[in-house]
């Protein structure tokens, strides 16, 4: 051996982002537009990226397991659409050339500073329980939950003020419409005796 390179690299993004960003695409395999490829595939957690340009012209797939990045292209040479999407066209290459190959899991590790928290289905944050769990960026996930949850409160009061069926709001709307119904009060007088010989002798 005459020489032999070892390759040195420097991280470009955080931690943090990178595997957020991995995580997103693993849902695109999971449950978005590469839920045939997971399907296949369940136990490799791959991630991916689906593509199609304006007029089906170009379809693109991005598929990442353990080991490898791979980037597949469908399109014409003379810039004609391809009547396919990135699912339909680039993506099933990409299914064939993992077939005759022994891919890898892809498995994250889970960085620093990053908290699986619940979501409601507003897409409001929850101290406990919630239709989800996603993973946040956060040094401070109480306090993004508390906030949360107040903002799910604020929604909450919001709908029952505007149901027409809300009980309080029926009471509100019947004494609002019963005082406007009522004839004003008489002012009552306030010049005592002398008042009260004027109003039984009139003023003259």
């Amino acid at each position: 051996m005459l020489y032999q390179s070892y390759p040195q690299a420097e991280r470009a993004v955080p931690a943090r982002a990178a595997y957020m960003t991995l995580w997103t695409m693993q849902q695109v395999v999971q449950r978005g537009t590469g839920r045939q490829l997971g399907a296949k595939y369940p136990g490799l957690h791959l991630a991916g990226k689906t593509g199609t340009t304006n007029n089906n012209v170009d379809t693109w797939f991005a598929g990442i397991d353990g080991s490898q990045v791979t980037i597949t292209w469908v399109g014409r040479d003379n810039n004609q659409p391809t009547k396919l999407y990135g699912a339909s066209g680039a993506m099933s290459i990409y299914q064939r050339y993992l077939a005759n190959q022994t891919p890898t899991p892809l498995v994250l590790t889970v960085p620093e500073d990053v908290v699986d928290m619940g979501v409601d289905s507003n897409g409001n944050f929850v101290c406990s329980g919630g239709m989800r769990s996603l993973p946040v960026w956060t040094t401070q996930p109480d306090a993004l939950c508390r906030q949360g949850e107040m903002m799910q409160q604020q929604q909450l009061q919001q709908q029952e003020a505007k149901n027409p069926f809300n009980q309080s709001g029926q009471q509100q709307q019947q004494q609002q419409q019963q005082q406007q119904q009522q004839p004003p009060k008489q002012q009552e007088k306030s010049d005592g005796v002398a008042g009260w010989i004027k109003d039984m002798f009139g003023s003259n």
